[in-house]
């Protein structure tokens, strides 16, 4: 029986009574987690030591610790915008200070990009796990509750929508319930949030699912992300991934800035393919790279379109949508998906589909319950026709025998019958979504019928072949794994996720499935987007390396690397020819020394140079290219939309700008504001919205002299 609650602390009270004092709680990653239930969970651990809680999540959600006082005056008034009543998990705060109580515990498999880095009591409870294994490594813990947020149907009480979460009840539960059947004490914990979009496919569940429902009526807002600027770097990196991705294929793209590069790069292709072909042409992509796009990509618009299968739902799929780029429907059904591969059928019903079925064998002259059924499933029979002991049964109270090989049947059934598309059809399979505000926004006010184009479903589908294989390499037809990385070696081994003396950044996630998958499917590629350089402390580093103790992906599973220079394909090549391919998208400022590392090993001839196109790979004639299609319209910095003002973007820049300086420059740039008497009105708005119009203190004053002076 389900007991449903109204007040967290009372179901955190009784499921503590009913499972006992050693809480292992596993919460799905990013918006899943119930943090009501959580908090009431880490309230009642705080009260009474002797309870111990283990808590087992991925990618904590909370506002971010903000020490530096303009920063504080930047982003917190954003934050109050985006994320409103959201409810930060009461661990989080004692986790980043390093002060969670002995009792308490909190593993994850995935962090928060940098965040805790020379965090301890994180670094020593991160599960280094790809995400195909994360259900095994959770379940091997002994997990004894499980909870998530849900989302309640508005037709239906006792119906609910795992919505983000569907990985974690899919695959956990059923560990669990086998635990319980060998008498073991669990909760399974559902927690209303009515702000969540009800989402269908495998993610419907009915209420006998759960042990526990709490609905305290009480709806906190999602984390929200803000969208994050796209530099002339991801712009380019974009461009050139958008060449590898071909019609009438399957794609996956990461998470974050570099993907709403490529989703805005494939909407420009099919949108303003003029232009687009324009770029391309003054960055000579197609002279240099031709070779690799005409192999694995195309640079025309798409006329079939896109099928999604991704573990991550973001806000440049909907965008994908939106272009109607993300259009292509795949169909569970191997026999029906072969005929759609090879194109003997389309997603639109004509009147020889009947043949076409029969003639490969996908149903019998003599229509039985699984014929009738399968018809009917798909669409390509509507509901004039029924079936009973082996007739048809017609609107019109008609009954013929189900035998295609009589001709007036045949004829009836096409003519009276036939349904006008194919039903079933998926545009996206995914595990969970995470994004801005709009993503949830039109998640919410989509239709029926377009939510039934999306299933939110298990990882292990998403992320890997063994769920139905057949199917699955049928569906995923040319497939593009889009992921990105912090550095990649010249030989090709992929650094995603940690540093050298082992600091995790974020977590492996389902970068290696996606590789590994890369491999086994005919015809797909994995394409790693990776910033030739990154800033440090104001210094240029190289993001091309010759080497590095940590690996995400080995070099044996390398394939093809995109940077704002260009593409390597590294499959299939020897070392040698992968290092000058690595070599040629590695900006020109590094070129020499790693040049000379990779002969010294013996790796290239002694006599071996780069070509004269590979090496003019700087910054500043790139960015012009980039600037010139900005001014025509193109390349926008935030291509999807801002949840910045237009002095939030400015006061934004400078900040990232003080924050890159040394320490003798950012001396210099207060001395400097401080004897500049100049007066700057343009600056009021500036100065207004960090509220240092008047200011009070030393450091104020100072605050406002810099920001006056570096207002352009």
């Amino acid at each position: 029986m389900t007991t449903y609650h109204s007040s967290h602390a009372i179901a955190a009270q009784k499921i503590i009574d009913q499972v006992g004092k050693t809480i292992i709680i596993a919460v799905p990653l990013g918006i899943g987690k119930p943090i009501g239930f959580l908090n009431a969970l880490y309230q009642l651990a705080l009260q009474d030591k002797t309870i111990q809680l283990t808590i087992i999540t991925g990618l904590t959600l909370a506002r971010p610790n903000l020490k530096n006082e303009l920063e504080k005056r930047l982003v917190e008034p954003i934050l109050d915008r985006l994320l409103k009543d959201y409810e930060d998990p009461l661990y989080e705060q004692a986790r980043l200070l390093q002060q969670l109580p002995s009792n308490i515990r909190v593993i994850e498999f995935f962090l928060t990009p940098g965040k805790y880095l020379h965090n301890s009591n994180v670094q020593q409870n991160y599960i280094n796990s790809n995400y195909t294994t994360v259900t095994r490594d959770t379940l091997n813990f002994s997990v004894n509750v499980i909870a998530s947020q849900v989302a309640q149907s508005s037709q239906h009480a006792k119906e609910y929508s795992l919505s983000s979460n569907s990985d974690l009840f899919l695959q956990v539960a059923e560990g669990i319930r086998i635990n319980e059947r060998a008498g073991k004490k669990i909760a399974i914990v559902a927690e209303v949030n009515l702000n969540l979009p009800f989402m269908y496919g495998d993610s419907v569940v009915k209420q006998t699912e759960f042990t526990d429902i709490i609905d305290s009526k009480k709806y906190p807002a999602l984390f929200a992300t803000p969208r994050e600027k796209i530099s002339y770097q991801d712009h380019l990196i974009g461009l050139y991934t958008s060449t590898l991705i071909e019609d009438d294929s399957s794609l996956q793209i990461g998470i974050g800035r570099l993907s709403n590069a490529v989703a805005n790069a494939l909407i420009m292709r099919h949108q303003e393919n003029n232009a687009y072909q324009d770029m391309l042409d003054k960055l000579g992509a197609v002279k240099k790279f031709g070779k690799t796009m005409a192999s694995t990509g195309s640079l025309d618009p798409f006329t079939y379109g896109l099928y999604a299968s991704t573990e991550m739902l973001s806000d440049e799929y909907l965008q994908l949508y939106n272009a109607k780029i993300l259009k292509k429907r795949v169909y569970d059904h191997v026999g029906l998906q072969i005929l759609l591969n090879e194109k003997k059928i389309t997603d639109d019903i004509t009147p020889d589909i009947i043949d076409i079925l029969l003639t490969n064998k996908l149903i019998h002259k003599k229509i039985k319950r699984r014929d009738f059924d399968f018809l009917q499933e798909f669409g390509i029979l509507n509901q004039e026709v029924s079936y009973q002991r082996g007739e048809f049964v017609f609107s019109s109270g008609q009954q013929l025998p189900a035998n295609l090989a009589l001709v007036e049947v045949k004829k009836k059934l096409i003519t009276e019958c036939l349904g006008k598309k194919l039903q079933t059809g998926k545009i996206i399979h995914a595990g969970f979504f995470l994004g801005s505000v709009e993503l949830y926004k039109q998640l919410k006010n989509m239709s029926f019928d377009e939510l039934q184009l999306i299933n939110m479903t298990t990882i292990a589908r998403t992320n890997d072949l063994s769920f139905r294989p057949e199917l699955l390499k049928l569906q995923r037809k040319q497939a593009r794994f889009v992921n990105a990385a912090m550095m990649v070696s010249l030989g090709g081994v992929i650094i995603s996720d940690g540093l050298r003396d082992m600091q995790e950044v974020s977590g492996v996630g389902g970068q290696f499935d996606f590789v590994l998958m890369a491999q086994k499917l005919e015809g797909a590629r994995s394409i790693i987007n990776c910033h030739s350089v990154r800033k440090h402390r104001n210094k240029t580093l190289s993001n091309i390396v010759w080497q590095y103790p940590n690996v995400t992906i080995p070099r044996h599973l390398r394939d093809i690397v995109v940077t704002e220079y260009g593409i390597a394909d590294c499959r299939s090549k020897t070392d040698a020819e992968i290092i000058q391919a690595m070599l040629n998208i590695t900006d020109s400022r590094f070129q020499p020394e790693l040049l000379k590392q990779a002969k010294k090993a013996g790796k290239l001839a002694k006599e071996y140079k780069i070509p004269a196109q590979f090496s003019q790979n700087f910054p500043e004639r790139v960015q012009g290219i980039v600037k010139e299609f900005q001014h025509k319209g193109y390349c926008k910095p935030y291509p999807f939309g801002n949840d910045l003002t237009d002095e939030e973007m400015v006061i934004a820049d400078i900040l990232m700008y003080l924050k890159n300086c040394g320490k003798f420059k950012l001396g210099l740039l207060v001395f400097l504001a401080l004897i500049d008497f100049r007066c700057k009105p343009k600056a009021l708005p500036y100065l207004q919205r960090m509220n240092l119009v008047q200011t009070r203190t030393v450091k104020e004053f100072i605050y406002k002299r810099l920001l006056q002076r570096l207002i352009k």
